[in-house]
């Protein structure tokens, strides 16, 4: 329980935590009829494309080295290397996998494009949020929403999409400003749904 605990501190996040990253997303970002290699793989590819070499990723820990929490953020100037990143680990797949790879990073893109096209400078966009264990999520964003509020940040953004708790932000009062279809995803069952969410933060 989270009472228990005297002191939690929420540190610059460390790469060797991607790897418990991708276990605990994998199942819910990821086809449980795929090999476990290629669903690692294309797992990985969402964090890393969540990731940026700047002062804005987090994490709260445990001793052990137990992730409990992730929160990456990213300026709309923050650049990557994921097509770098796909090129270097997708070598030696097959072409439908490849398709797959090719087919989730372009959706990635396309929806990272649309919430930059809404931010001004002083915005930041929350690009990954990720607890691992309950109640450490909560514990982490508030404390990274004020710190960006002293920062002089004025609003955060962020995408989800229906794969995710897409209904939590709404509960800690962001405002949906987009709900959308994805129709590249959609299957006979279901719409695949994507949402935009704003919180003002001065």
């Amino acid at each position: 329980m989270i009472r228990k605990i005297i002191k939690i501190d929420i540190v610059p996040f460390e790469k060797k935590y991607f790897s418990q990253l991708v276990d605990f997303v994998k199942p819910m970002w990821s086809f449980s009829t795929w090999e476990d290699s290629f669903r690692k793989i294309y797992t990985e590819l969402i964090l890393q494309n969540s990731f940026f070499e700047n002062n804005l990723t987090f994490q709260i820990a445990l001793p052990k080295d137990k992730l409990c929490s992730a929160m990456f953020f990213q300026n709309k100037s923050d650049k990557n290397n994921i097509y770098k990143w796909i090129d270097e680990n997708t070598k030696n797949l097959s072409k439908e996998k490849k398709q797959s790879i090719n087919l989730c990073a372009e959706y990635l893109s396309y929806m990272d494009s649309k919430v930059h096209s809404l931010m001004n400078d002083d915005d930041i966009k929350l690009s990954l949020f990720v607890s691992c264990q309950k109640g450490y999520g909560s514990l982490i964003f508030k404390e990274l929403i004020n710190r960006l509020k002293n920062q002089n940040y004025k609003n955060v953004y962020l995408w989800t999409d229906c794969e995710c708790n897409w209904q939590w932000y709404i509960k800690n009062n962001f405002t949906l400003i987009e709900e959308a279809i994805y129709p590249k995803f959609n299957d006979e069952n279901k719409l695949f749904k994507t949402y935009i969410f704003k919180k003002q933060i001065v």
